[in-house]
């Protein structure tokens, strides 16, 4: 890596040292913050394209004014180079970059084959922490739901969670519906039910004409062997698979495997729409808002989206656009290079796949206005920042605080992040409140005002412009201690509370530079902006708080004991009656259990009893 840092640019010096190799380069402002990351074929030419004098977009010239100095690192390709490009934009979030805002994980379906003896399906966001089968990802929450609730009724697989799944007696609900075998209580064979299951993975992997031809060669088995009720079943199952397989609006073939993405841009607010098509099988929409800066063209936008989307991997075969992106045969090199195999992008498809991209710009269009409205509507909240509550300008970032507790018990606490977009939800941060007084919110305040400047510091994320405490003059004062114990002064506190009577719409602005409470319209947009900050900050300290409080009551200090799992833990349980009558079992009583051994029933026995330990 190299630098070049002085107060003004000297381009041409750093322009000669640039090697004339794939890499990727940074340009940074007076304040040595990253304001764009590009990657290039060939560093030389293309950093010199910036300084060559001719006339550019004003996006462009804007960029370049505002460059301070520049770094740049060599990779071995240029596929490694937007890896590397993807990786420092996600870093940094730089003003000129297209930055893909998304909060949500994508969504799997998740099998525990390698885990259960009857494994069970479910839906499933985030790190694949399970050892079992996951497959996906799919764009679309509502397609993984449904998918599960056709499997549920067609191929009776458990969806149970393990606990229900391990402590039932008697077959549930699901099984008197007919949408589970009852596994649980040993109401189907293993083989019947690992039959069922690689249906089901066939079905999710767009395998359905596979599927269908298995069960008509097992109905007509189970028909020639007088087993009707069988054939019955098996009948049933194949009509609903074909009932499905007909609502598909566009004729595909069984291996067609492409996304479709269509890009569009209205009021500086800009949409991509990725369509999925695995093995045949539509899966469903799903909108992004990209963070883009001002001027940048669709063409432009959609080769950037491109870069971001697919990032280090991709599982399509194709990609079909609504407009060709620029540098259309680059980005098409580098896509193919990480899937190590050729990857079409093209705008003009045909057939059903042309029918299949005009109904995706359908949808983004109809997406896009009404984003666009709630996105207008956004912007004239966030100019009140600075009309109606004194801000010198409106702010780039502004942090809300929630306390959460239950009589002072799992206290926690929430920090969501909103802009001039709206919220950031990939920036929500959750604290759990340590050593303090129960239910002292005051104690609480301080404490997640501290570990919120620390994860700033931390991360280098820069400090927001305004703090905004869910709570009166105390919980305000609270913060501004803390800011003034740090000597932070560019950060502005303001607190936010319900009247006497807690009425949602009538809350008071709590101003601590003049000390008065500011009552907005109710109901009106400065009182919606700060209602719905507030609200969400509640909401995510709530649902901590909830999360934590339900574990402490399904979870139990047996199974800290060493040795303790959970059929032994249900099984003391079972024979006592409950941790209460444990608690009062002898050493004897406790040896006594079926499959405690002697030396274990002596470890429970001084668990639960440390003063009888031996000194």
């Amino acid at each position: 890596m190299s630098t070049d840092k002085k107060l003004k640019f000297e381009h041409q010096k750093f322009i000669k040292d640039l090697p004339k190799l794939p890499g990727v380069y940074q340009m940074f402002d007076a304040k040595n913050e990253v304001i764009y990351v590009g990657k290039a074929r060939v560093l030389k030419s293309r950093v010199g394209s910036y300084f060559t004098g001719k006339a550019k977009d004003n996006k462009t010239m804007a960029l370049v004014a505002s460059t301070d100095h520049m770094a740049f690192h060599i990779t071995r390709s240029e596929a490694e180079a937007l890896l590397l490009e993807n990786q420092l934009i996600k870093k940094h979030s730089p003003k000129y970059n297209v930055l893909l805002k998304d909060g949500k994980s994508y969504p799997y379906i998740y099998c525990s084959v390698n885990e259960d003896e009857y494994p069970l399906i479910e839906f499933r966001r985030g790190k694949k922490k399970g050892k079992g089968r996951y497959f996906g990802p799919f764009p679309s929450a509502a397609y993984v739901r449904n998918s599960l609730h056709f499997l549920q009724k067609v191929f009776k697989v458990r969806q149970c969670n393990n606990s229900t799944y391990q402590n039932r007696s008697r077959p549930c609900l699901q099984h008197q519906i007919n949408r589970c075998t009852a596994p649980c209580v040993g109401l189907v064979s293993k083989k019947s039910y690992q039959q069922q299951l690689q249906y089901t993975f066939d079905f999710i992997e767009g395998k359905s004409n596979q599927v269908v031809d298995s069960l008509m060669n097992g109905m007509e088995k189970a028909a020639d062997n007088q087993q009707y009720e069988d054939a019955a079943n098996i009948r049933d199952q194949i009509k609903a698979i074909r009932m499905i397989q007909a609502k598909q609006s566009v004729e595909m073939q069984t291996d067609d495997n492409f996304d479709v993405i269509t890009v569009a841009q209205q009021n500086n607010l800009y949409i991509a729409t990725v369509g999925t098509v695995r093995n045949g099988q539509f899966m469903g929409y799903r909108n992004h808002y990209p963070a883009t800066p001002k001027e940048t063209s669709l063409a432009e936008f959609m080769y950037a989206f491109l870069g971001l989307y697919y990032d280090d991997q991709i599982t399509a075969d194709a990609i079909l656009c609504n407009l060709d992106p620029i540098n259309k045969a680059e980005i098409c090199e580098i896509l193919s290079v990480i899937k190590g195999k050729k990857v079409f992008v093209t705008s003009k498809p045909k057939g059903s796949r042309l029918k299949l991209l005009k109904q995706a710009e359908e949808n983004m269009q109809n997406a896009l206005t009404i984003k666009a409205n709630k996105y207008q509507t956004w912007q004239n909240k966030w100019a009140l920042w600075e009309i109606e509550l004194g801000f010198e300008q409106k702010p780039k970032r502004v942090e809300c605080f929630d306390i959460s507790h239950q009589m002072g018990e799992h206290t926690r606490a929430s920090c969501v992040v909103f802009d001039n977009q709206g919220a950031i939800k990939k920036m929500y941060r959750q604290y759990i409140m340590e050593n303090i007084t129960a239910a002292d919110d005051y104690a609480a305040m301080r404490q997640v005002i501290e570990k919120r400047l620390a994860s700033i510091n931390k991360s280098q994320l820069g400090y927001p412009d305004a703090f905004v405490i869910d709570g009166g003059k105390g919980q305000v004062n609270q913060a501004l201690a803390i800011l003034e114990e740090h000597e932070i002064t560019e950060i502005r506190v303001i607190g936010v509370t319900k009247d006497d009577h807690r009425t949602a719409g009538e809350e008071r602005i709590y101003i601590p530079e003049t000390n008065q409470f500011i009552k907005p319209e109710s109901h009106g947009l400065l009182s919606l902006m700060v209602q719905f900050i507030r609200d969400e900050a509640h909401r995510f300290a709530i649902k901590s708080h909830r999360k934590a409080y339900k574990k402490s009551r399904t979870t139990s200090s047996l199974e800290d004991i060493p040795g303790i799992g959970i059929k032994r833990r249900n099984q003391l349980l079972k024979h006592f009656g409950g941790i209460q009558g444990l608690n009062k079992a002898s050493l004897d009583e406790v040896k006594m259990v079926n499959g405690i051994s002697e030396k274990m029933a002596v470890v429970i026995y001084e668990f639960l009893h440390p003063r009888s330990k031996k000194t």
